[in-house]
């Protein structure tokens, strides 16, 4: 069979057509989505409207991504604020069947392709734009060059690593399990240590360290800003540490992301791998790899602290690669492998009507109703902003959430636009020195503190808030309804001359106060 013929033969062929067709009705649901952008993605938003190398809590490829995007649509509505996320996972996919099929075979990379995408969790990962969309696929481009490099021992492959290596780092520092996991590989297998020999690990990772040098400067320039804040995700507490209610509900919630189907099938492969340890494949060692380091690490940071279900995500690739290549075996494999993509398939269409036509429903999931009504919310807030007959105009709009900044900034842009005079949106900072980029960027300045209009979403934090102005008063409580019978409580209020108490030892022990039962 010629190249020509093999990359166009009927498994690749279907795999195109569900491609396709999938990414399509993904990005025609990001037009029907009723949901507003959660405030990280209207963080990245802002972040995107200057270049930089570096933003206070993330590497800078996701905003990156929606300059690109927002620009090319001609527009910053949510769709196209999020348009990247499902074209992401294609690209993802297209890895995935591509590592699978040089493994496994054409069938299976199909069968793997479409268990990618129809994952729950790229269900919803391509439904908002996230760290996690852009990095998968430069991970997955990375591990496929991984394999072709033990291949071929190519010098072009080595050059693919480290483009992608360090493409990945700057979406999201995670890409760095990548060299863990390539070490923990080379350790174990002769053919990787023959692969990076002769000059090729040494051109991938200096590659990659040139590409991810100008975050490193911006980070030295800005006092480590994401490197801290990446660190501090952990929580680490000395003194509260062993949470096993914490590390069930990490494993757990891979059941979420990967379906039920696939996560059992990955505990059996697991424990059938441990029982035939001396008689894996290159393909299982290989594959083994790069899913049992991050899943091992993440376990552990869950059992001390706390972690999210996503932060092993780069797994995902060959976890999806291997699942597939081993069930695809057998007859009754297959059954099991068509099964898990049937479940999860019914799952993703059940999440995307709850979402789409359901939203009393959907507001009670967790996380879901934070998206919610946050354009109505603008308009309420911006209607109390504009200064009003005989009185004086506000100088500031102060808010101490920092949902509520990024929300207001991304829904009063029209209006900003169109010469609207509202007053800044700045951040009250809670502690002398910024915990985020709201706090970061715009934090509340003394010469704006005329007259403000306070927003708190935080209600606890007002007699904090008060103490920061020399006048202070409560004007009105907002409900915003939510739906589902959920609300947005907002309580309005007015300061003039703002002098912030001092960020003392009697502030926090008032602080520390405010938080016991």
């Amino acid at each position: 069979m010629t190249a020509a013929r093999a990359a166009f033969d009927r498994a690749t062929l279907a795999f195109l057509a569900v491609l396709i067709v999938l990414t399509a009705t993904r990005i025609w649901a990001l037009f029907e989505s009723p949901l507003g952008l959660y405030f990280d993605e209207a963080q990245y938003w802002m972040w995107s409207r200057s270049f930089d190398w570096g933003y206070f809590t993330k590497p800078p490829m996701v905003a990156w991504v929606i300059g690109a995007t927002t620009t090319l649509a001609g527009t910053d509505a949510e769709w196209a604020v999020r348009l990247g996320a499902p074209l992401a996972h294609a690209v993802a996919a297209g890895g995935v069947y591509a590592l699978t099929r040089n493994m496994y075979g054409a069938w299976p990379g199909f069968w793997a392709g479409l268990g990618w995408l129809m994952l729950p969790g790229v269900f919803f990962s391509s439904s908002l734009i996230s760290t996690d969309a852009v990095l998968l696929p430069l991970w997955t481009v990375a591990l496929y060059a991984m394999w072709r490099m033990i291949d071929t021992r190519a010098m072009h492959w080595a050059i693919v690593i480290g483009v992608f290596l360090g493409l990945g780092v700057l979406a999201k520092y995670a890409m760095l399990y990548f060299v863990v996991c390539t070490a923990f590989a080379a350790w174990r297998m002769e053919i990787v240590r023959q692969a990076l020999a002769g000059g090729r690990g040494w051109v991938a990772g200096l590659i990659a360290a040139l590409i991810v040098t100008p975050n490193i400067v911006w980070n030295v320039n800005n006092g480590f800003a994401t490197a801290r804040h990446t660190a501090s995700n952990a929580s680490l507490n000395l003194d509260d540490m062993f949470h096993f209610d914490e590390l069930f509900e990490f494993i757990g919630g891979q059941a979420g992301v990967l379906g039920p189907i696939i996560f059992f099938a990955v505990i059996w492969a697991i424990w059938r791998a441990i029982g035939r340890r001396d008689a894996l494949s290159n393909e299982d060692k290989f594959l083994l790899a790069y899913i049992l380091p991050p899943f091992i690490f993440i376990s552990l940071i869950a059992f001390i602290s706390r972690a999210n279900a996503n932060w092993a995500a780069v797994a995902y690739p060959a976890i999806v690669v291997w699942i597939t290549g081993t069930l695809f075996s057998s007859v009754n494999g297959r059954r099991w492998l068509a099964g898990a993509s049937a479940v999860n398939a019914a799952l993703g269409v059940a999440f995307a009507i709850v979402v789409l036509s359901m939203p009393a429903i959907a507001n009670q999931a967790k996380g879901i109703h934070t998206a919610q009504a946050w354009e109505q919310t603008a308009r309420e807030v911006m209607s109390r902003a504009v200064t009003q007959p005989g009185e004086a105009p506000f100088t500031a709009v102060l808010v101490d959430d920092r949902a509520t900044y990024f929300e207001l900034n991304y829904y009063w842009r029209h209006a900003r636009r169109a010469g609207a005079p509202l007053p800044p949106v700045r951040m009250w900072l809670l502690q002398a020195e910024a915990h985020n980029s709201a706090e970061a960027s715009d934090p509340m300045r003394a010469e704006e503190g005329g007259r403000v209009l306070v927003v708190h979403l935080q209600r606890s934090y007002l007699p904090f808030v008060a103490g920061d102005f020399t006048v202070f008063r409560t004007v009105e409580h907002l409900t915003v309804p939510l739906g589902g019978g959920v609300n947005r409580e907002l309580e309005i209020s007015v300061g003039e001359g703002f002098a912030p108490a001092p960020r003392d030892a009697a502030f926090q022990e008032r602080l520390n106060t405010r938080n016991e039962p």
